[in-house]
Parts: C-alpha cells; structure tokens; sequence
C-alpha cells in the first residue's frame, strides 16, 4: 500500500510540475537594465546611435506557447539619448523635432508573437512614434531562461531587432543629411517577482503592463 501512495504523490508532483512549467510566467522588467538602442545613418558617413529607457512593467511569456505570450510596453521620451549633452539640448529645442517630444512616451503593443525554433521568433505589433500608429514587426531572440546568481529569481531575456522608417510617423526633419531609416534593438532583462530597483514601479506599471 506504500508503493500504492507514494506513486501517487509521485505522479502528482509530476503532474503539478508540468501545469506550471506549461502555464504563461509573468515577468517584470527589470527596468535598470532594460535598454531600446537606436541607429541612424548620418550624412552617410557614420551610424549615430542612441538609447531609450523602458518603463517599469510586466509581460507575460509562454515557452512552450509562444503565441499566447503578451506585451506592451511605454519608453518615455524624455529619455531618449544621442551620448551628448549639447547634442541632446539640440535637438529638444529643434521646432523640426517639436512631434516627437510632443507625446511623452512612445508606446509599442504586440499583437502576436510566432515562434520560429527554439529561441527565435517575430514579433508583430502596434508603436506610437510622434503620436502615429503603426505596424511593426521586429526579430526576436530568446536569449536565456534561468535563474538569476545576482537575486536568485527565476529570469529571462530577450533581444528584438527591426527597422523603422522615421518618415511614415511625421518624422521628416532633414532627410537630406540624416537617414530616413532607424535601426532598433531592444534589450530587456526581467525576473519573476518586484522589481527592487523600480521605487515607483505601482504607479508607472500603468505604462508598462503587459496585455493581449
């Protein structure tokens, strides 16, 4: 009767653990880390690059499911940055550059995520640039599932790459010296749980919760 009881323990313990390995995880961006990295062509002589932070969030993500994983995600304007200070006050007292730091966050929805092998896929979605709706469709890449040696949380991350024209947003401003076409990757880290370094996480997760 012992055998009887623990194969049963046994089996459901099995059973438990692939209910929950193949249930969608929550996971919350770890928003120190997280980082949209941006190039453009300058004059044809070089790639300008640039960054944006991410806002405080969550999304939701199903490994042996990909397509009912989920996000939206919010990058606030202000936040964009060339790597030059002079530069930076350049640009946000451009009255060509008014449409972008008009809208205070730029925003981006997916609308499904296709699996394409194990750790790659494409996903399609919705950014608002300048106040303009568009679809994109970016390249990911599941870099790493695991567990965190820093915090010991269970964590992921991804790498998203797509390509932008500036133009089709209202985004027009000297397209004779700088390239019309801007190249974006998206790095983003997060882990199961708070996100510690986010004080303020309660009232920005508005901006950045995840949502089919």
């Amino acid at each position: 009767m012992r055998h009887v009881y623990r194969f049963a323990f046994a089996a459901l313990l099995m059973l438990q653990a692939a209910l929950a390995h193949a249930a969608p995880v929550t996971y919350t961006i770890t928003s120190k880390l997280a980082r949209v990295n941006l190039s453009i062509e300058h004059q044809g002589f070089i790639q300008l690059s640039g960054t944006l932070k991410i806002t405080p969030g969550n999304f939701v993500f199903d490994n042996d499911d990909w397509s009912k994983s989920s996000v939206q995600v919010t990058m606030p304007t202000r936040t964009l940055d060339m790597g030059d200070a002079m530069w930076n006050q350049q640009l946000r007292g451009d009255e060509s550059w008014q449409k972008l730091f008009k809208a205070p966050y730029i925003s981006f929805r997916s609308t499904r995520l296709e699996r394409s092998d194990a750790t790659h896929g494409v996903l399609r979605g919705e950014l608002t640039l300048a106040g303009v709706t568009k679809p994109v469709v970016l390249m990911v890449r599941l870099n790493k599932i695991g567990r965190n040696q820093v915090n010991e949380l269970p964590s992921i991350g991804f790498t998203a790459t797509g390509t932008i024209k500036r133009s089709e947003f209202g985004l027009d401003a000297y397209l004779d010296l700088v390239g019309d076409e801007l190249a974006v990757q998206i790095q983003m880290e997060a882990a199961v749980g708070p996100d510690k370094d986010a004080p303020h996480q309660a009232g920005a997760s508005a901006q950045g919760v995840m949502a089919q």
